[in-house]
């Protein structure tokens, strides 16, 4: 499989056993997604590859929607859900037959009926809310079920004996309390008769789930191993092709600086809005510090706020000595202070999906490449094959539709693009969300470097192991206000933990609101 002179896929043969979860490992841009999308009918193979289902061998390309008579289905990370039809009305779409003979549709008797569906499932939502009113792990159990319902029919029909379920990064979004209900629900699957290809890049979930993992790089099978058989060191080295650095690694200051020995480089005073009730904070040039909280906690507000993405109700920000009002800043005034945001939802806020990699690269900066009035492509060009050497874009292609690179060359060309103003505070929202192994040793490198040149960073994740591995000191958030530090030797992962869970006195009731809690 190519596209122009890049080799996606080349002799790729891959075995799902009945009752199995697998997972479909490797770096972004090794071929995982386009090895999906020639199963769901997307992408056209090169002639000579076959699928074989229960003995039977299928001839490839398929054809649009022909996947589902085969019995594969498939969970995207967007979803596919319709976000503002309710729960019921989403799974009537997944499933016309049960409305197709009647003229009219009795609500009574599906909403009676989705709720028994939910239960089987142990899924413990409300099937009269609209999609986008449920917390993000129950748009993720809704959009799973809707497909375990179609393969169930698919083997109940007779068509099919055997079905597999394709999971793209169902975790990518959800924080660690709610990946455990989901993993539940994959489980029930299986035990119903599917079988599950989960793709992933958190090699703690799939050794939480899977039974069996299988690695490509560069387009070729790269190996397979039993979970239960390798270290993570072994996975990763099949991953990138080799570990040495990326397992254990901290990227935390070296030099024994302490706050009092770093510049200030900007203050929050006062904020309010959203979820945080009030905010207070100090960051230092040459420091990197991270924010760590519950769902709902504010922690995952403090980035938008502090950029003017989201409206506050109060505070002030001083960066590089201009005093700031946050109710009445936004995000152009945010750039020409040279504040950076690289959000969580890279599709939806970071990138320009539609615009050349070039294009997303340049497009803070492309004053620097005007002169009279005309644009200096040769130096545009040039310094867009700089960027994409620095950051290890692959493929390096500047003309490349940015929206069609995997999702871990599209982060580091969203990091590119907000290094080019020089900022003088980066602001981090889940920054190595659904990014390879290999990938976010890059992002932690390049946040790095530039910190330790005078940059002050705020780091706010879920992830309390990467927060551990990279900040230099870690700041813990509860319902709406910042609660404690963890600095030194106290920035680790149970520490971090700990401390989330110690100041949430809400912890209990942000579990409750969970599905399947």
């Amino acid at each position: 499989m190519r596209f122009g002179l890049f080799h996606a896929l080349d002799g790729v043969d891959v075995t799902v056993h009945p009752g199995e979860i697998v997972a479909l490992l490797g770096e972004n841009g090794c071929g995982k997604s386009t090895l999906v999308k020639v199963l769901a009918g997307v992408n056209v193979p090169e002639p000579g590859g076959t699928l074989r289902l229960s003995g039977t061998e299928v001839p490839l390309p398929l054809s649009p929607g022909q996947f589902r008579e085969l019995g594969l289905s498939f969970v995207h990370q967007d979803l596919g859900l319709a976000r503002t039809l309710t729960v019921v009305e989403n799974l009537m779409i997944a499933d016309a037959s049960a409305v197709s003979d009647r003229r009219m549709i009795s609500w009574r008797k599906e909403t009676k009926r989705v709720r028994a569906l939910l239960k089987d499932y142990g899924v413990d939502v409300d099937p009269l809310l609209p999609i986008n009113e449920l917390p993000p792990v129950g748009q993720a159990l809704v959009a799973i079920v809707r497909a375990a319902e179609e393969l169930r029919r698919y083997r109940e029909s007779g068509r099919v004996t055997q079905s597999i379920l394709f999971l793209d990064e169902p975790t990518v979004f959800l924080p660690e309390s709610e990946v455990e209900f989901l993993f539940d629900l994959v489980r029930t699957i299986v035990r119903d008769g599917a079988s599950v290809v989960f793709i992933s890049h958190d090699l703690d979930a799939v050794r939480r789930l899977c039974d069996r993992a299988i690695v490509l790089h560069d387009g070729v099978l790269a190996g397979e191993a039993q979970i239960d058989a390798v270290t993570d060191e072994q996975l990763i080295e099949m991953i990138v092709g080799k570990a040495t650095g990326l397992v254990g690694a901290t990227y935390r200051r070296e030099d024994g600086a302490t706050t009092a020995d770093l510049p200030v480089v900007a203050e929050v005073s006062g904020l309010a809005g959203g979820r945080v009730e009030e905010a207070d904070l100090t960051l230092h040039g040459g420091e990197i510090v991270g924010v760590a909280g519950l769902l709902g906690s504010g922690a995952e507000e403090l980035p938008y706020l502090c950029f003017g993405a989201h409206r506050s109700t109060a505070g002030t920000l001083t960066v590089d000595g201009h005093r700031l009002r946050l109710p009445r800043l936004d995000a152009g005034e945010a750039v020409r202070h040279r504040i950076a945001l690289v959000p969580a939802d890279r599709r939806r806020d970071g990138i320009a999906a539609s615009l050349t990699v070039g294009e997303n690269a340049t497009i803070l900066v492309n004053e620097k490449f005007t002169r009279l009035g005309g644009v200096q492509f040769k130096k545009v060009r040039a310094r867009i094959v700089e960027l994409l050497e620095k950051y290890d874009v692959r493929p390096r292609n500047p003309s490349a539709l940015l929206g069609r690179l995997s999702g871990g060359n599209q982060q580091k060309v969203v990091l590119a693009k907000w290094m080019e103003i020089e900022p003088h505070l980066l602001l981090l929202h889940e920054p190595t969300q659904g990014v390879d192994v290999a990938a976010r040793a890059s992002i932690y490198r390049h946040v790095r470097a530039a910190t330790d040149d005078g940059m002050a960073t705020l780091w706010v994740s879920s992830d309390f192991e990467e927060l551990a591995s990279v900040c230099d000191r870690v700041l813990v958030m509860a319902d709406g206000r910042l609660r404690t530090e963890l600095s030194g030797d106290e920035v680790t992962e149970d520490r971090i933990s700990t401390a989330v869970y110690q100041y949430s006195t809400n912890a209990a009731s942000v579990l409750a609101e969970v599905p399947g809690a």
